[in-house]
Formats: structure tokens, sequence, C-alpha cells
């Protein structure tokens, strides 16, 4: 019986070894899987980012805001750091985790729009922490959205439970960064190849809640808080740009025009009272009127981007010059 036990004790702690490893060799493929998000939050992690020019926004951030042709027409170096689907405190969250180890931008990029105010319940995206479960800094911030965070990172390939063919692709990306097939990034950024497909959910959605989006005193009081937090975590010349990227023609009515202006009248006010904030709105822009710039109503895809962000950056230059 004591032989079985030890027999048993063995198999144990050869298999939490194992699973150790595997773990170990995943998420150090994930992390280092060049173009990737987790690549991206890797440099984050390390402080090896340290853009002039940081991007912050959701969706529209992420696959809307060329970094590179954005830095390349401001003469600086540029990074998108964009929440994917992560809504204004999800976006404050990442800045400052960015904070920690990056320097200081001298210049933020805001995306902002009738959705940017709304609370995520959830964390989207898991996965893109998985690999950084271990990490404190981390691992503070997932756990305020979903406390299995708490013990997952005890239970070797737990966290990769629902998510094998993750795994598998952390395991090859260890010995090859040719792997990666899904969606890539280039500096935070994430190009759509996509053609244009009307989300008439979407649209219903927000038909729907006409009314319900916006509250003057909410805004005014969100927008502060923007503010301060931008003023708190800035050198005192750093320039902040708020941003209403192109919105496709389908959404722009008269009830989005009515939802908006309280947006717009507040952004105003900051910019007249605050000489380092300043407003660009670009709702109405031409590329508005061209379907082949979008995948969806709301979103961008790349050659969207691509002509988005030029016309973005010359708006910004006649400030900063």
């Amino acid at each position: 019986m004591k032989s079985f036990f030890k027999f048993i004790l063995e198999i144990f702690i050869i298999s939490l070894v194992l699973g150790l490893i595997i773990q170990y060799v995943s998420d150090n493929g994930l992390k280092n899987l060049k173009h990737s998000r987790f690549n991206d939050w890797e440099n984050i992690i390390k402080g090896s980012i340290n853009s002039d020019i940081i991007i912050n926004g959701s969706s529209r951030g992420y696959v809307g805001y060329n970094a590179e042709t954005i830095g390349g027409i401001l003469n600086g170096s540029c990074f998108n750091l964009s929440f994917n689907a992560g809504g204004y405190y999800l976006q404050q969250s990442k800045f400052d985790i960015y904070s920690k180890k990056n320097k200081k931008p001298k210049v933020i990029i805001q995306n902002i729009d009738l959705v940017h105010f709304n609370k995520n319940i959830e964390l989207p995206d898991e996965a893109q922490f998985i690999p950084f479960i271990n990490d404190d800094v981390i691992s503070s911030f997932i756990t305020k959205y979903d406390i299995k965070f708490n013990y997952l990172k005890y239970i070797p390939l737990l966290k990769y439970n629902q998510n094998l063919q993750l795994l598998k692709t952390g395991l090859m990306a260890h010995f090859s960064s040719s792997v990666h097939k899904n969606e890539k990034t280039f500096n935070g950024y994430c190009p759509q190849e996509r053609k244009f497909k009307i989300d008439y959910h979407n649209l219903e959605k927000l038909d729907k809640n006409y009314g319900k989006i916006i509250n003057k005193q909410n805004i005014r009081q969100l927008l502060k808080e923007m503010v301060d937090f931008y003023c708190v975590r800035l050198n005192k010349n750093a320039q902040v740009f708020f941003i209403w990227a192109p919105e496709n023609k389908l959404r722009l009515d008269k009830n989005f025009d009515l939802e908006r202006k309280i947006i717009i009248d507040e952004l105003h006010l900051i910019q007249n009272k605050n000489k380092n904030f300043h407003f660009i709105d670009m709702a109405y822009d031409d590329i508005s009127n061209h379907d082949e710039f979008y995948y969806d109503t709301f979103h961008l895809n790349e050659l969207g981007a691509n002509e988005f962000s030029k016309k973005v950056s010359m708006e910004i230059n006649k400030f900063l010059n």
C-alpha cells in the first residue's frame, strides 16, 4: 500500500511538472508571437514601447487608426493602445498599465463616439490575457472582472482548458513565428481586410437606444473625469486630441445629431478652457459616403483606416504646428 501511494505521488509530481513546462512553453510562444495582441501586451508590460504618440479607443480605435501612418506624418513613434470592445474605464485601465513601465507620451489621440462611455460588465476577449495570468499587474486588473482568474494561475494548464487551439498556437509559436494566422496587429493597430456588410442588428440597437445613451449631466461629469485623468498622468505640455472618426452615412441622421450634440458642445467647452485639449470632428468627413471604406456601418476597414489616418494626422498637425 505504501508503494502504491508513492507511485501515485510520483505520477502526480511528474504530471504537475510536465504541465508547468507545457504551460510555460505555450505562454512564452504567445508572448513572443510577433504582430499579435499577446506580443503587444508583452511589450506593454516590459516597458519596451515608449511611444511619443498613443492612440486610445475601443474597437473603432483598434481597427481605424493606423499607428505607422500617423506616426510617420506626425514625425514621432506611435502605438495604438486601443482596447477592442473596451469601454471608457477599460481604456483607462490599459493606459494605466502601460504607464507603469513606459514613458509618458507627448500626444494622446482619444477616439470618442456615442458608445465611448459604455461600461463593460464582462472582460472582452479574455483569451488575450491567458499568457499573463501570473503577472501581478495583469492579475490585479482582470480579477476585478472575473474571480476565476484568482485560482487559474495556480493549476497548470487549467487556463487553457476551454481554448486548446490557443495552447497549440502557443506551443507552435515557441518554435516558429510563422504559425500566426489570426488577426495581426501592427504597433497595436489591427487592419481589417473585409468588404462592407450592413450590420442591421447594430443599427436597430442604436435606434432603440436613442434617448437613453446620453444624459447631459453624466456626459459633463464623464468628460471632466477624462480631462482630469489625462492631466494627472501627462506632462503639462502634452497635447490631447479627442477625435470623432467618420461614421458611415447609414448612421448619420437627425437622431444621431441630436444624441451627439451634448457631447460635441461639451468637447468644444473643454477645448476653449484648456489649451492642451483639442477636438476634431470628422464624423461627417467624405469617407462617410463611401461604403468601400467600411466593413460595417461602425468600423473602417483597412482601406478606410489608411485614408482616415492620413486625414486625421493632417488635422492634428495644424494644432501641433
